[in-house]
């Protein structure tokens, strides 16, 4: 039987980041990554390709991630879209409030990719 290899979505702004996550998710754990660079391309591309997993920061420029994380939360479409926090924020009550709209999981930068691989794993698997 065949399975198509399951998509991720990469929101950030942070090139480096992209690139970081993008290289360990496709060539160590198998995955399809798909990088956009800002919360309005990313919501874009989750309700037109349904993504298995969006990994998305919280500060960006234009519209941030906590609500693009609303966003695809509350549209029927993309409701139902797990999606990983990968941000600096670290205070309790910001970490709550990602959890509140919506979030399946949260990991704090610096990036680990061993981490990273492990949470990105135990959402999809």
């Amino acid at each position: 039987m065949w399975f198509s290899t399951p998509s991720i979505l990469v929101i950030d702004d942070d090139s480096s980041i992209g690139i970081l996550t993008k290289a360990r998710l496709s060539s160590h754990d198998k995955y399809k990554v798909v990088l956009a660079s800002n919360g309005y391309d990313g919501i874009k591309f989750a309700r037109n390709n349904n993504p298995a997993l969006i990994i998305l920061d919280w500060v960006m420029p234009g519209i941030n991630g906590l609500d693009v994380l609303k966003q695809i939360k509350s549209n029927p479409n993309t409701a139902h879209i797990p999606v990983l926090m990968l941000t600096g924020k670290n205070l309790i009550g910001e970490i709550e409030e990602a959890f509140d709209a919506g979030a399946t999981d949260y990991i704090t930068k610096p990036l680990d990719l061993k981490k990273l691989s492990a949470k990105v794993n135990s959402i999809l698997n």
